[in-house]
């Protein structure tokens, strides 16, 4: 089922990995949003959730070619 040959899994294994940190490390707030020097900054449990919905996605699709 998973291909790790495929770009996408890759990808969407890193996004998973990504979301259980942010969830092991206690993301409280729904969306937090921190600019400073190097840019901005975005946490919280709605882009926690939202990277590992396309991680999940990007792991079991196939792709084409």
């Amino acid at each position: 089922m998973i291909n790790l040959k495929e770009s996408s899994t890759k990808t969407g294994l890193m996004l998973l990995g990504s979301a259980v940190i942010g969830l092991l490390t206690g993301n409280s707030e729904l969306v937090t949003v921190t600019l400073g020097e190097s840019g901005a900054q975005i946490g919280g449990a709605i882009p926690v959730a939202a990277a590992a919905t396309i991680g999940l996605w990007d792991v079991a699709r196939k792709e084409k070619g």
